[in-house]
């Protein structure tokens, strides 16, 4: 079992907390091409692997067979299943305790000089961790809206926006405030996840 770090957004840490998300989706790095599909073979998914482009489960190893020059090969960047993921958030130091941003203001935020970016959060500040529960690949726009829920998106209207949409499109018009690349259909990790810990962070 390993732990690392991952960076979740405030409005996402909320949906975590509240219990309303319990997948994320991360691009694949790098992008098969476009006619790879990973459900071309029948297995079930285990890591660490390599996934040549025909969709064949391989053990991750310097020579693989089924990956060479005309193959592709994917190595999950999430590891196993079983494994943890550690929340990288906005926080602050209060000088007495941390104070999180993703919380209600109880009266600390006030006083907060200066919000440390999530990317800055290290280890030791870190008060909630994931357990993660399966890995998938699958293409950005084929998400559907129960899983668009599963990401956190179950809510009528984005934030300072005029129009309601449903959890798929909220979750896509997200993306592209991210990422930008919807209209590429880009192929995307899948990682299910459940929380373990939501205490900890030390001043």
């Amino acid at each position: 079992m390993k732990q690392r770090p991952i960076i979740f957004n405030t409005e996402m840490v909320r949906a975590i907390l509240d219990g309303r998300k319990t997948q994320t989706r991360r691009p694949m790095e790098p992008q098969p091409h476009q006619h790879w599909h990973p459900f071309s073979a029948k297995a079930e998914w285990y890591t660490p692997t390599v996934i040549d482009k025909k969709g064949f489960y391989q053990p991750a190893k310097n020579q693989v067979f089924g990956v060479s020059d005309e193959d592709q090969g994917f190595v999950s960047p999430f590891v196993a299943v079983g494994d943890q993921l550690w929340v990288r958030e906005t926080f602050a130091d209060c000088g007495s305790r941390l104070t999180y941003k993703a919380d209600k203001d109880d009266g600390a935020h006030c006083v907060v000089k200066r919000w440390t970016p999530s990317i800055h959060m290290p280890r030791y500040c870190a008060r909630i961790l994931l357990e993660v529960t399966a890995v998938r690949v699958e293409r950005l726009n084929d998400i559907s809206k129960q899983d668009a829920k599963a990401e956190g998106f179950d809510y009528p209207a984005v934030p300072g926006m005029g129009w309601k949409l449903n959890a798929k499109q909220n979750f896509l018009f997200s993306w592209d405030k991210i990422y930008g690349n919807r209209s590429l259909n880009p192929f995307v990790w899948v990682i299910e996840f459940k929380v373990i810990s939501t205490t900890g962070g030390a001043a």
